[in-house]
């Protein structure tokens, strides 16, 4: 693979060979004129695949980053194979970080940020030394994090003030300049969740400045038009509306060197009239079954252990607005009446006055029950199958997912049917059953096992019991 690089960028780059290297003792004779150069082959972070490959005297690379170093070479102009080339010099060697490297290509990884110079050396069959120099510069990733306003904090839509937008931002090396173009659109909806894509639009939606990325930006109310209310039909009395905002990030150089990272946050208006705050939650539910009927349970508490208010509905993965009068340390706990293996962490929240608080995202059931299992009956006929009722109160049991018993350690082929798991008789004599039948979050109880004991003419299942570490 490295040969057909070389054999490429060769073709087109060699030319700036001469200009690019420091120095070449070899005697320009007009028999056999021996040239060298450095390329550098860049892989991406995670698919490994090559970025780019070209003949350089100058590298930027981030740190923890891999390139290859490859030494090419050309007789009188022409490039050369790396089999043709070996019969040109005696040796050659790389001196990198205070390390030689005697190969003609290898790769290498920069843990460190800061200035290195890279080294080629070859000597030829004139006994001369051929010297290229390239200059490293390893850097670090560059990041942005969206700070103020925080996440679904709440500003007034008419004020004349300014918004400040700020963020924290690192990676910009003393050797890059940074630009960051700040976007913003506004919206009725839910809050911007970290899972959403909206990152991925940012080009789409209005740029509100551009500047060097140390810089915050203040953003001047009002943040709502009256025109742009009239349009839209909206009347911000009882109505709150979402500013979308992002900021994409660019560390470049005047070489050619360039990375982007890029962020994007929320912040909600605030009501003009309505007394009363609104706290829009929306549960969502973790592999659940599609169709699968839900009974949540809301309920708010305040600072003092007060309960204020309790919201039942029956809809899985919809928002649902509760009114809420402004408070701190105000707790809300979420219920699944119905699905009870499933189970939600409470949060506690500052509610401020006259706001929309849109908690995408905040209240997710997760279900970390495996499914139950017992046996119909506990004493059969020999010749009877054996039967085990299955019962899940959480995402449920695929009834398209391949089931089986382990016997000691044979398999059991089964048949499941409305919930009932059946298989004929494995023991010949005292056994050991395992049912490790996963439900849709992938619980199973791998540890759980069943005795069964057959007599002269009937079989006795006891259990379960669970597998303890010395068993």
């Amino acid at each position: 693979m490295t040969r057909l690089f070389i054999a490429f960028a060769l073709a087109s780059l060699f030319l700036l060979l001469a200009g690019c290297r420091e120095d070449a003792l070899i005697s320009r004779t007009d028999i056999q004129f021996l040239e060298q150069g450095i390329l550098v082959s860049s892989w991406s972070d995670e698919e490994r695949f090559v970025r780019h490959t070209e003949i350089l005297d100058t590298l930027y690379i981030n740190q923890d980053e891999t390139v290859i170093f490859t030494s090419v070479y050309a007789l009188n102009g022409n490039t050369i194979s790396s089999d043709s080339a070996l019969n040109l010099y005696s040796s050659h060697y790389w001196i990198l970080e205070g390390d030689s490297i005697n190969a003609t290509s290898f790769e290498y990884t920069f843990d460190s940020t800061g200035y290195r110079i890279g080294i080629l050396n070859t000597v030829d069959y004139t006994g001369d030394t051929l010297k290229d120099t390239i200059h490293i510069f390893v850097g670090t990733p560059l990041s942005i994090t969206l700070v103020t306003p925080p996440l679904s904090a709440s500003v007034e839509p008419l004020s004349d003030d300014y918004v400040e937008l700020n963020w924290d931002i690192s990676g910009i090396d003393p050797w890059e300049k940074s630009n960051c173009a700040v976007y913003a659109a506004v919206a009725e909806g839910v809050a911007l969740s970290r899972n959403t894509h909206w990152l991925d639009i940012l080009d789409s939606v209005s740029k509100l400045s551009e500047g060097d990325c140390k810089n915050g930006m203040r953003l001047k109310g009002p943040l709502i038009s009256e025109n742009w209310l009239k349009m839209n039909e909206l009347d911000l009395k009882d109505t709150s509306l979402t500013v979308y905002w992002g900021v994409k990030a660019t560390a470049y150089t005047d070489f050619g060197f360039e990375e982007q990272a890029k962020d994007a946050s929320s912040f909600n208006t605030k009501f003009t009239e309505k007394n009363v705050s609104v706290l829009q939650v929306k549960p969502i539910y973790e592999s659940l079954t599609p169709g699968t009927k839900v009974s949540t349970k809301i309920v708010l508490i305040n600072a003092f252990g007060d309960t204020l208010k309790t919201v039942n509905f029956e809809k899985p993965n919809e928002a649902i607005n509760i009114n809420a009068q402004p408070q701190s340390g105000l707790r809300i706990y979420a219920y699944e009446t119905k699905l009870t293996d499933y189970e939600a962490a409470p949060i506690t929240i500052d509610v401020p006055e006259r706001s929309m608080l849109r908690l995408a995202d905040s209240i997710v059931f997760t279900d970390k029950i495996p499914p139950k299992a017992s046996p119909v009956k506990n004493t059969l006929a020999l010749t009877d199958s054996v039967r085990f009722y299955f019962m899940d109160s959480g995402s449920g049991i695929n009834p398209t997912q391949k089931k089986f018993v382990i016997a000691d350690f044979d398999t059991v082929n089964v048949v499941y049917d409305s919930d009932i798991l059946s298989f004929a008789n494995p023991c010949r004599k005292d056994c050991q059953i395992r049912i490790p039948i996963p439900d849709n979050a992938r619980n199973r109880n791998s540890e759980m096992f069943w005795k069964m004991v057959p007599d002269k003419d009937s079989l006795r299942i006891t259990g379960p019991f669970v597998q303890t570490e010395d068993q």
